[in-house]
């Protein structure tokens, strides 16, 4: 007999001491540490072939701290405000037109809001990271059973959703598709898509000389709640890759670009209108059934 291969110990950083690392490095270099965290990420990532040890979902719900980032980014933008405010208010205002008095109001605009943003963006990072239970993430799942008020605690609810996903799970970007989730910023039960809705969009803004311009790629997904889940993409062949396996996994929905006529009456359908579109779903997915015995 042949001795049996002992499995190869993998080692990673876990959860929470990757975010410590994460931390420490950003102490210690500042901007340089942005490529020895990636180079951790993607060292993790290969380490974990079989999935993340803590699951997809509740790596999605940790994965939220990176809203601090941006709160940190709304906080610089409340300073700049603030310093001009102070700033302008002590100066002396002989002469000043009606403008500089409207930049007075921007400036404590923007101190203001960014303030407020920042602070929403920081707990709900927090939140969600350290109170999965909580997170939006979670409450998604709870919204697609039967019973929400009677869902299990949050470690079945992803578990649910992960089980599918290591078994079944196609991966489009930060999108899976299983056989019975789609798990993106949220998660949608697939029985319960009644449609799906692309948007591929290059978007120009000028200032003064310069042009700017950015791609959107995002997929909404609509359930029989008449909720929208969306999700961004980074490639434009990852979001046609997910809208085609939906294809496959969903036919009987609707499916179309976004804000289209098909878009526009789903959102905006009322209660009567509905009624008619989930008759009409049932009977194309009753007729595609019978057409494929």
């Amino acid at each position: 007999m042949q001795p049996e291969k002992k499995e190869k110990k993998q080692f990673y950083l876990k959860w929470p001491w990757n975010l410590v690392v994460y931390i420490l490095l950003v102490v210690l270099f500042r901007v340089f540490s942005i490529p020895l965290i990636l180079l951790l990420m993607w060292w993790n990532k290969k380490q974990q072939p079989g999935g993340p040890a803590e699951g997809y979902c509740m790596q999605r719900a940790r994965g939220q701290l990176i809203q601090l980032v941006w709160a940190a980014v709304a906080l610089l933008m409340a300073a700049a405000g603030a310093a001009y405010l102070t700033l302008s208010w002590n100066a002396d205002k002989t002469g000043w037109d009606s403008m500089e008095y409207i930049k007075l109001a921007a400036a404590g605009l923007l101190a203001v809001g960014g303030v407020l943003v920042a602070g929403y963006l920081a707990y709900t990072g927090l939140r969600d990271a350290f109170c999965p239970e909580k997170s939006r993430l979670a409450q998604s799942i709870r919204d697609q059973l039967p019973y929400p008020e009677e869902a299990p605690p949050v470690k079945e609810l992803f578990a649910m959703v992960d089980e599918d996903l290591c078994r079944n799970g196609q991966w489009f970007g930060k999108l899976a598709v299983g056989s019975e989730w789609v798990l993106g910023d949220e998660a949608v039960m697939i029985s319960h898509i009644r449609g799906a809705f692309w948007q591929d969009q290059i978007r120009t803004r000028r200032s003064g000389n310069r042009v700017s311009t950015t791609r959107i790629l995002e997929l909404w997904i609509l359930d029989n709640r008449q909720q929208c889940h969306s999700t961004a993409f980074r490639l434009p062949k990852e979001l046609q890759a997910a809208v085609e396996c939906l294809r496959q996994r969903v036919p009987a929905a609707v499916f179309g670009e976004y804000d289209s006529r098909e878009y526009n009456d789903c959102i905006h359908a009322d209660e009567q209108q509905w009624y008619f579109m989930e008759q009409e779903y049932e009977r194309r997915k009753a007729q595609l059934e019978q057409g494929s015995r």
